[in-house]
């Protein structure tokens, strides 16, 4: 993949000695990418024709993008249901998604437009587009929440260990028990997790809790 070589990652830095150190809790990170790999730069520039190639010549290929990777907080307002009219070739409904933005999650956004813009400036850089609102929920996203952990069987799917409450011998381990996202890939906690989960099975199965089919 060309673009390996071209992107860069900012970890979070936010809120890491205080947990109040900004107007929001948690951090975010910062995934920046240029070069050659998005071919001529596609923000719109004056001109046309032989003059429009002069412009986009200046620019490409020194054009940085920056993508904001902010986890949302548990919200009421997000969660998904059965579409009561779509159903898959099977008949079964789809799920269908609700979201929106918090006030968190936005002043994030707020903050790392500020950050991006001094970082540009210090590296004598010029901006020339920032975005007006966040990009469409799930333009980037990792799958999380649907099947929260937690101890209260009327609000959670499975409790700490990843065991679902109604179904005793069932267990799920990937991101969909997080209570919340991450600002980066899910990867590496899905396998904490799991190996946490697994001790806990071979624990059941040491005391007798399960039982070999």
């Amino acid at each position: 993949n060309i673009s390996d070589a071209t992107i860069a990652w900012m970890p979070r830095w936010q809120n890491l000695k205080q947990p109040h150190e900004e107007k929001f809790i948690r951090g975010y990170s910062i995934y920046s990418e240029g070069g050659c790999a998005g071919g001529v730069d596609h923000r719109p520039h004056e001109g046309f024709g032989k003059e429009l190639k002069r412009t986009l010549k200046r620019y490409y290929p020194a054009g940085v993008d920056f993508t904001l990777q902010a986890p949302s907080l548990p919200s009421s307002n997000n969660y998904v249901d059965l579409d009561p009219q779509v159903t898959d070739p099977f008949g079964i409904p789809v799920l269908r998604f609700h979201f929106q933005w918090g006030k968190n999650e936005l002043l994030m956004w707020e903050h790392a437009k500020q950050t991006i813009a001094e970082l540009m400036k210090g590296a004598g850089g010029e901006i020339l587009e920032v975005g007006s609102e966040p990009d469409p929920p799930g333009t980037s996203l990792h799958e999380t929440g649907v099947c929260r952990f937690g101890d209260d069987p009327k609000k959670f799917v499975t409790n700490r260990w990843a065991q679902c409450h109604d179904v005793k011998n069932l267990y799920i381990c990937d991101a969909s028990i997080f209570p919340s996202p991450t600002d980066k890939t899910t990867t590496m906690p899905i396998v904490a997790f799991t190996m946490r989960t697994c001790d806990y099975i071979l624990k059941n199965f040491r005391l007798g809790v399960h039982k070999q089919a």
